[in-house]
């Protein structure tokens, strides 16, 4: 397939692109330029999306994907962020959290691997870790604190819901997280959010997953109090 057929299609994270007749951008002179959503790998010379949306082509040799991503260019070193697996390597992922480029995770940045027990991880998997961003290189996850401990890191239930909102709420609660807490107050559930703007919830039932993302993506366009949100919660837990 070459690139005149890909241009304006719709892809997924993980999908390649057919770039790989063109120059490398590893090659200075000209080079392609890959905007949000695309990535190069120097290993394989494969062209990868790594996020949904469709191919553009705004001028020669320059392309990214258009689709709805968070604003996540605020990130900074230390923000904790869930991500998506999109491809294993041999010792790493490569991980979409919403950044204009991958992320990068070290199969050795989880709690307890080692060279013969690496974590069973693998595309699509949800990633809860640590950015760490130095300059102008690729970013970096890792899933461990400074003792070596997961400290709630790690990889992320299978069984779990993920959902975006606005990053701005999501450092909010992040800060400030009683609303989180009297919501756990009536019913029990788990809860990972991410500077990136992600959010993953697992509970008992669907229906409570889902009532919790109704309550933060309420709170989010219509700023309503902790006991109007309490009251939406359980509303939406019997509607």
């Amino acid at each position: 397939m070459n690139i005149e057929r890909q241009i304006n299609e719709f892809v997924l994270p993980g999908d390649t692109i057919a770039l790989s007749s063109l120059p490398s951008p590893l090659d200075s002179s000209n080079s392609v330029t890959l905007g949000p959503g695309l990535h190069y790998d120097k290993h394989t010379g494969a062209f990868t999306s790594h996020s949904c949306g469709h191919i553009r082509e705004p001028s020669s040799l320059i392309y990214y994907i258009d689709g709805h991503r968070p604003a996540v260019s605020s990130l900074t070193s230390g923000d904790l962020v869930l991500g998506i697996v999109v491809r294993r390597q041999l010792e790493s992922l490569l991980v979409d959290i919403g950044y204009n480029e991958l992320a990068s995770l070290s199969l050795y940045d989880f709690e307890g691997a080692t060279k013969r027990t690496k974590p069973n991880v693998d595309r699509g998997d949800i990633i809860y870790g640590r950015l760490k961003i130095d300059g102008e290189c690729q970013p970096q996850i890792i899933c461990i604190n400074e003792d070596g401990k997961a400290d709630g890191m790690g990889i992320l239930s299978e069984h779990g819901y993920v959902f975006d909102i606005p990053v701005d709420v999501a450092n909010d609660l992040i800060e400030h997280n009683n609303l989180l807490e009297e919501l756990g107050n009536e019913m029990p559930y788990e809860i990972a959010i991410g500077a990136n703007g992600r959010v993953w919830v697992k509970a008992t039932t669907t229906r409570t997953m889902i009532a919790l993302r109704k309550v933060l993506l309420e709170r989010a366009k219509n700023k309503m109090d902790i006991n109007q949100l309490k009251t939406l919660f359980a509303q939406s837990l019997v509607s």
